[in-house]
């Protein structure tokens, strides 16, 4: 289970439901044209923390139907009520997922040992192997190494996905757990993280430039550093420039250019600007600049 996977976008009409024919168009986009290796669905980048239990399956099968098996498929359960993780767990379970992943339980200022019990419940309970969450930065939850250590040495659960800027853990983190799947989530430092020889990246900018992402690990395998620090730098171009104008909704504008229209996000994040739009389109064009000169 190696390698690049998209932190797949939400695809959702003008009422917010589910856009099916968005979900697969995106699905085979990044098969595709991105080359990515995996799926990440539901997570953070799916907008999973406003769509119901009901809505979060009809992505789960539309995403697994649409890749028909070609690709890793790893989908995010992770909820704070704790009935709809494992009746999550369960419904993947019937579909062509490899893995389940569930983020720290957040909001409440649960201790160490209730977030892992949470996961401990998880792992003795899915039918799939599990891979944690880990995302100080939106969670607010921090942990020390020897929690980490400890949730990932639970039987079931087969590796994290890290989006942190402390590479100091997670250096301890891959020297300790040689092993586990790590996959670094920060876009931005991809390179950083290839270094210190973790197994691929899940990442939200990977649904346009996911084919990029795979060329630097690539090259950092091959130890080619430079080709690395030249494909991270068009990387960040592109990273800063979607961060600037807004996330989610540039990313949907981009895919658009791709022939991939997914609509905008869900309320009570705002309608996509025309400067969006702008964005999209300028930020499409720099990305096939590269790709022609390649």
């Amino acid at each position: 289970m190696k390698g690049i996977y998209s932190a797949l976008l939400g695809a959702f009409d003008t009422a917010g439901r589910v856009d099916a024919r968005g979900v697969h168009a995106l699905v085979r986009h990044n098969i595709e044209n991105c080359h990515v290796d995996g799926l990440y669905v539901n997570g953070s980048t799916g907008e999973n923390f406003m769509m119901t239990t009901e809505a979060k399956k009809q992505v789960f099968s539309l995403a697994a139907e649409a890749a028909q098996g070609e690709i890793h498929m790893i989908a995010h359960i992770g909820s704070t009520v704790l009935e709809e993780t494992l009746e999550l767990a369960d419904y993947v379970a019937g579909l062509d997922y490899d893995a389940v992943s569930a983020v720290t339980p957040f909001y409440y200022k649960f201790s160490s040992e209730a977030i892992k019990d949470y996961y401990r419940t998880i792992a003795s309970k899915s039918r799939l192997p599990v891979v944690a969450y880990y995302i100080p930065a939106l969670t607010g939850v921090q942990l020390d190494v020897s929690d980490i250590e400890e949730i990932l040495r639970m039987p079931n659960m087969i590796g994290l996905k890290f989006t942190s800027n402390d590479f100091f853990t997670l250096e301890r983190l891959r020297y300790a757990l040689p092993d586990k799947l790590i996959l670094s989530g920060y876009d931005e430092m991809l390179l950083s993280a290839a270094v210190l020889e973790t197994d691929g990246a899940i990442g939200s900018t990977y649904n346009v430039i996911g084919h990029w992402a795979k060329q630097v690990v690539e090259a950092v395998r091959a130890n080619d550093l430079a080709k690395a620090r030249k494909m991270q730098h068009h990387m960040n171009v592109v990273i800063s420039d979607v961060i600037d104008a807004g996330l989610y909704p540039t990313l949907k504008e981009i895919a658009a250019q791709y022939g991939v229209p997914i609509g905008g996000c869900k309320a009570p994040m705002k309608p996509t600007t025309d400067a969006q739009r702008e964005a999209g389109q300028r930020i499409f064009n720099y990305i096939k600049s590269v790709d022609d000169r390649s």
